[in-house]
């Protein structure tokens, strides 16, 4: 019984990591968002042993506009890409953020006329939108 839920819980446990590693590889699949490391990645793949990045950079100061502004919007799709990669993945609020995202400013700017430290606002904002989600 014991063997059994320990077992269940490493499986779980298992279950997130892979969840993560496959984000992980999703986003990365989008390419790279940045001029210089598309055009690295370019200009080495394929290439084998030691790579001389100090000869690849002279190459990306020598490209004119033209040629750099290829890089440029390639990176910007890549970016848009990875955006809206990351957007699906975002998991959608819950009651309770949805309640304090609405009720929170206004319980805070009331708890800062009664008291000038911060903190102590925080706090009793916090308080006051808990006790009304309560209370629904």
């Amino acid at each position: 019984k014991k063997r059994a839920a320990l077992k269940e819980k490493a499986d779980a446990k298992r279950a997130v990591v892979e969840k993560k590693r496959a984000e992980k590889k999703a986003i990365r699949a989008s390419g790279a968002v940045r001029p210089y490391s598309l055009f690295v990645q370019q200009t080495t793949s394929g290439k084998k042993g030691k790579i001389n990045l100090k000869s690849v950079a002279a190459e990306w100061k020598a490209l004119g506009e033209g040629q750099k502004q290829k890089y440029r919007d390639q990176a910007k799709k890549n970016l848009s890409k990875r955006r809206a990669t990351r957007q699906s993945m975002k998991k959608s609020p819950n009651k309770y953020a949805l309640f304090t995202k609405q009720h929170f400013p206004a319980e805070y700017a009331a708890a800062k006329k009664n008291t000038t430290n911060r903190k102590d606002a925080f706090k009793a904002a916090v308080r006051a939108v808990a006790k009304k989600y309560k209370s629904q």
